[in-house]
């Protein structure tokens, strides 16, 4: 038993793959979205309208990187490597605009679910927002605000 399980770490030696500030942008969207354990096709639209706005890439390549970004949800344990990255390559206002995104996700099928909500606090304490920057976001996002 103890082979197996020394066996079991010797393979997880691989490096992990470098991120990208659209991947890690892209897997937390995609985390607000799965928080109310229900895939709704609006907010899987509403990621790819943030992220063509974002990267102004093809619908084809958005589709591929919201599917990449849905394996590396599901292969991490957590949300700080994706995080980090944006830490270290965006400011501040970049960090608060994807925030607002966030909220327009969790808002995005008419309902805004208390797992959505605590997900999105959580990211953007990751972020080193401050609390402030969540609720203007989440007021920014509002559907309300858009009025």
């Amino acid at each position: 038993m103890l082979d197996q399980i020394m066996a079991f770490f010797a393979n997880k030696t691989e490096v992990p793959l470098a991120l990208t500030v659209d991947e890690s942008a892209a897997v937390l969207l995609i985390e607000v979205m799965l928080a109310d354990n229900e895939i709704d096709r609006r907010e899987r639209d509403c990621i790819s309208d943030i992220l063509a706005r974002r990267t102004g890439d093809t619908p084809a390549a958005i589709a591929a990187c919201i599917d990449l970004a849905v394996e590396r949800r599901h292969a991490s344990s957590d949300l700080f490597q994706f995080t980090t990255v944006l830490n270290s390559q965006w400011s501040e206002t970049e960090r608060f605009e994807l925030i607002v995104d966030l909220w327009r996700v969790a808002y995005a099928d008419g309902r805004l679910d208390k797992y959505e909500d605590h997900r999105i606090r959580r990211v953007a304490d990751l972020l080193h927002l401050h609390h402030s920057h969540f609720i203007r976001a989440k007021a920014a996002a509002s559907p309300s605000a858009a009025q």
